[in-house]
C-alpha cells in the first residue's frame, strides 16, 4: 500500500523536505556517532600530549576545536534546521551551510592566530589534518553502501 507524502516525510514532488522516520533518525545517530568519536580523538590527543609539552597539547585540542564548531553547525543546518521543499532549496541550502562552514572556519582559525599567544602551529595543524582524514574514514566505514559483502 502506497503510503501519503506527509506520512512518508516526503513532499509531492517526492522529496524529502525534513530529517523525519527512521532513516532520518539512522542519519543523525551516524552524524552523532562521528562527532562524538572525534571528540574523543582529540581528547584524547591532547590528554597525551599534556605530558610532553602543555602548549602542543593545547594547540592540538584548538586544532580538534577548529575542525569540529565548522562541522558541527554544517550538521545541525543541514539535518535539522531545513526548512527546504524541493530539491532546489534543499540544494541551495547544503550550499549556503557549507558556505557558512568555511566562513567560520576561517573565522576561527584568524581568531586563533591572533588571541592564543604561545601557539604551536604543528600541534593545531596536524591534528586539524587528523580530524579531516578520521571523518572522512568514519563515514566511509558508517555508511554500508560502500562496502562489499
Amino acid at each position: 500500500m502506497l503510503e501519503k507524502p506527509e506520512e512518508s516525510g516526503l513532499n509531492l514532488a517526492g522529496v524529502r523536505s525534513r530529517v523525519q522516520g527512521s532513516q532520518g533518525k539512522v542519519v543523525a545517530q551516524a552524524f552523532a556517532k562521528v562527532l562524538l568519536i572525534q571528540v574523543f580523538i582529540t581528547s584524547a590527543l591532547s590528554l597525551a600530549l599534556i605530558f610532553k609539552d602543555f602548549v602542543a597539547a593545547y594547540s592540538a585540542f584548538i586544532g580538534g576545536m577548529l575542525y569540529l564548531i565548522p562541522t558541527a553547525y554544517f550538521t545541525l543546518k543541514v539535518q535539522f534546521k531545513n526548512n527546504a521543499h524541493t530539491a532546489k532549496e534543499i540544494l541551495a541550502n547544503v550550499y549556503m551551510s557549507q558556505f557558512g562552514k568555511m566562513v567560520l572556519a576561517i573565522a576561527l582559525f584568524s581568531l586563533t592566530f591572533m588571541m592564543v599567544e604561545p601557539l604551536n602551529p604543528l600541534s593545531l595543524f596536524v591534528t586539524f589534518i587528523l580530524m579531516q582524514i578520521s571523518g572522512w574514514y568514519l563515514q566511509f566505514k558508517l555508511n554500508n553502501r560502500f562496502l562489499k559483502r
